[in-house]
């Protein structure tokens, strides 16, 4: 059975799965949307990739209270999640769904968020999404991306067992740990900070610049100058 089915029991049980597994998890939410309202706070758009059960979308439409949010989002049960969210804030005006494959959405926006998505692919699928990510990005809009994305030469040892002990103080019990930690390059892949760089450089955005790091998990912004 796959530990992060969003169809499944995890997808049912997910706010308060992903709190356990992301440190800091409300935490990227928060700075995610403080940096849009300071960096982008007239967006007319903005497309969320991964919205998961919808949690980030009431910030969003506040920081950015113009903007019309597009949302990529594969997995059934989560998409019912975000239009229960979307209804209780009563911001169906306001949001709309994306075809499921980034890759036939069209145009580009002055937002573009992908929170805790990319370390669910694999290397050469992250190049792919992050090509994808940049190029639908407007002149003078900003990428946000959060994910977990381990420090080259890090003593992973020490950084696993820091974050087994904290597992285990939030309850979890020993064979979903060990699970959770068998995951690392099998099926939760880290989000190599060079290649961040070298994929926004080569699609002409600014360097990253890092908000937050909880462990190993990070969110970053990047700009697209505006003379583009």
């Amino acid at each position: 059975m796959a530990l992060l089915d969003f169809d499944g029991d995890y997808g049912r049980q997910y706010d308060q799965s992903i709190r356990r597994l992301i440190p800091a998890y409300d935490s990227h939410f928060e700075l995610a949307a403080a940096a849009l309202g300071a960096l982008v706070p007239t967006a007319s758009s903005a497309l969320v990739v991964g919205p998961g059960a919808g949690e980030e979308l009431p910030s969003l439409l506040r920081a950015m209270p113009g903007a019309h949010l597009q949302l990529v989002e594969p997995s059934e049960q989560m998409r019912g999640f975000c239009d229960a969210v979307i209804a209780r804030v009563q911001a169906g005006s306001r949001i709309g769904w994306a075809p499921n494959d980034l890759k036939e959405v069209p145009g580009r926006f002055d937002a573009v968020i992908c929170q805790n998505v990319l370390h669910l692919l694999p290397p050469a699928e992250q190049e792919d999404c992050l090509q994808q990510l940049c190029a639908r990005v407007s002149p003078g809009g900003v990428l946000v991306i959060s994910g977990f994305s381990e420090e080259p030469g890090a003593d992973m040892e020490l950084w696993q067992a820091i974050a087994r002990a904290r597992f285990h103080a939030q309850g979890m019990d020993s064979e979903m740990i060990e699970r959770v930690m068998a995951s690392r390059n099998a099926g939760v892949y880290s989000v190599d900070a060079d290649r961040l760089a070298g994929q926004l450089h080569r699609a002409g955005m600014e360097p990253a610049t890092q908000l937050l790091q909880a462990l190993f998990n990070r969110l970053w912004f990047s700009r697209r100058p505006a003379a583009q």
